[in-house]
């Protein structure tokens, strides 16, 4: 792989990372209500599953996946059951996911962990990506395992980066949140996206 096909590579990964979607959206509501180090467990939840779909795109798992259009409808709709699972969790929570003064207790860091990898590994769209991406950057002349690594250690670095700075300036926030926000509206809210975003998971073709 030269270097001006990384560059190009790097950039769609960038781009990739910074879109806002249900596990920046999550990363964000861990790092204001439990704070900087509670969300960090989250985000590597999210990495993980990441590093999974990478994994299971170059391993053949992904192209038969992807072939077969009933296991990639099944993975599509647990998706979305998934994420509204979470949405309606969290928008009867009351003030389990409101702005508070002081920083709640956090729950243990394993459950914010396997949550983030469950919602990571249960969108069928990183599959897509990593499955569409990789064979246009990879040279089948050279040796693929460099190659994989660099691909997918460029995709684990950015959305580490920005998921984790989401979580930071969402914190960095919340006492102007705090001011702005009030009662049960930014459960409420939360939980709506996250039963937009299985909407919109649901629908897709």
């Amino acid at each position: 792989m030269d270097f001006s096909a990384y560059l190009i590579y790097l950039s769609i990964s960038i781009v990739a990372s910074v879109s806002f979607g249900p596990s920046v959206l999550l990363a964000a509501s861990n790092g204001i209500n439990f704070g900087r180090r509670m969300a960090f467990f989250g985000v590597l939840g999210h990495i993980s599953a990441v590093l999974a779909l990478a994994i299971i795109s170059v391993s053949g798992l992904g192209a038969i996946l992807l072939a077969s259009e009933t296991a990639f409808t099944i993975i599509r709709y647990l998706g979305a059951a998934y994420l509204a699972y979470l949405g309606i969790r969290i928008w009867r929570s009351d003030n389990a996911w409101c702005f508070h003064q002081q920083q709640q207790a956090a729950p243990q860091r394993r459950k914010l962990f396997k949550q983030s990898f469950t919602l990571g590994i249960s969108n069928p769209k990183a599959l897509i990506f990593f499955a569409s991406l990789f064979p246009q950057f990879i040279d089948p002349q050279s040796q693929l395992l460099p190659q994989f690594l660099l691909l997918a250690g460029t995709s684990l670095i950015n959305a580490f980066t920005f998921t984790f700075a989401y979580a930071l300036v969402a914190f960095k926030c919340k006492d102007y949140l705090l001011k702005t926000v009030n009662g049960n509206w930014f459960g409420r809210i939360t939980g709506s996206c996250f039963l937009g975003f299985a909407a919109l998971l649901a629908s897709a073709k």
